[in-house]
């Protein structure tokens, strides 16, 4: 049960259903909800899927594994009487308790609520890093201290203890066959931000950036990708103006051969995130031929090393090191990093926790 049907979270829900009935020896039923307005979803999605479920009926299920999109104590508590004893997984692609907000908003505690709610009432807990387990997990006690009285105690082990870190896997092959095609890099430095246009991935800063080293006269071309909502920051359109000249590439790329060609074009991928639960597109890049160049913290520390890693603040002479040295860095090849996260290696992980939690007795 997927709520939220885009991005990562639609990646990992068609790749598991296409790839896991062999493992499991079961069809898997894939049930959505399109990707539009996440707080009405983590509201309203428990009550649409319960009455899905009570309008067809799935025969012989053995299991549900549901994201963190969804509440899951709710859906728990409106699906059918046999239905609620079924073993339900939980999948956590990220964590209201440490989810940025957004600089103008408060931060609804209600959705936080959610998420420890659904921990409770799930079986099993997957998370994408271990950065999104345990920051959930440490944050938990600060969070739980709001209460007025009757704190409930041992929530953190209980959630704990039913918890694994399990990746979202990379469909590795097209992005090797892409890489090998491409031509070799040459020319000035070409620099790639290719994440959502949204608050949370810290576009100001990498502007900053980048506008600063122009300044410096330092010869790179830019490119600028990922996926755009209605509203995007008024950022981008401010540094496509003051930019243009150095823009190779500029917005969502439809067709994915072509976001594939842009990233084996690029020598470094930045990111900026003020969150990041694990960084797929940083490792979509570096599978492709990109030197990564990521902050040193959050679920980076995981998969890249200290070289390619900047501290809070430094991105500036981190990026302006990089430029000058480009030559050096396109001779770094990080695609083996991502090998880990590959289908390839995950699925067999994937289907072992699937099927463990589904043979479990009621």
């Amino acid at each position: 049960m997927e709520p939220y049907h885009g991005g990562s979270h639609r990646h990992l829900a068609d790749g598991l259903a296409a790839r896991l009935p062999p493992l499991l020896s079961a069809e898997v039923a894939l049930w959505t909800l399109p990707a539009r307005k996440w707080k009405w979803r983590m509201r309203g999605a428990a009550l649409h899927f319960a009455g899905r479920w009570r309008r067809e009926a799935p025969a012989g299920a053995r299991g549900i594994l549901a994201t963190s999109l969804l509440d899951a104590a709710a859906l728990r508590g409106l699906l059918p009487p046999a239905a609620r004893c079924l073993p339900l997984v939980l999948y956590c692609h990220e964590n209201q308790l440490r989810y940025p907000v957004r600089v103008d908003d408060r931060r609804d505690y209600h959705y936080a609520w959610t998420n420890i709610q659904s921990c409770l009432a799930a079986d099993r807990v997957l998370w994408n890093s271990r950065w999104n387990r345990d920051s959930f997990l440490a944050a938990l006690p600060e969070f739980l201290r709001r209460l007025p009285d009757q704190r409930p105690e041992g929530i953190a082990e209980a959630v704990a203890a039913k918890s694994r870190v399990l990746p979202v896997p990379l469909d590795l092959a097209p992005l090797a066959a892409a890489a090998a095609a491409a031509p070799p890099r040459a020319g000035p430095c070409r620099v790639l931000w290719n994440h959502r246009w949204e608050h949370d991935k810290g576009p100001e800063e990498f502007f900053d950036a980048v506008r600063a080293l122009a300044a410096e006269g330092l010869d790179f071309t830019l490119s600028v990708l990922g996926e755009r909502f209605a509203e995007a920051p008024p950022v981008f359109e401010a540094a496509r103006e003051s930019l243009g000249g150095r823009v190779a590439a500029w917005g969502y790329r439809e067709r994915r051969e072509d976001y594939l060609a842009e990233l084996c074009r690029a020598d470094l991928v930045v990111s900026t995130a003020r969150h990041e639960f694990q960084g797929l597109a940083v490792l979509e890049a570096a599978a492709c031929g990109a030197a990564p160049l990521v902050p040193d913290a959050l679920a980076y520390p995981e998969i890249w090393p200290a070289e390619c890693r900047y501290p809070p603040g430094e991105l500036l002479p981190a990026l302006r090191e990089r430029i000058r040295a480009v030559d050096s860095w396109r001779g770094r090849d990080y695609a083996a990093r991502c090998e880990p996260f590959g289908w390839e290696a995950l699925l067999p992980v994937w289907a072992d926790a699937l099927s463990g939690a589904a043979d479990q007795s009621p």
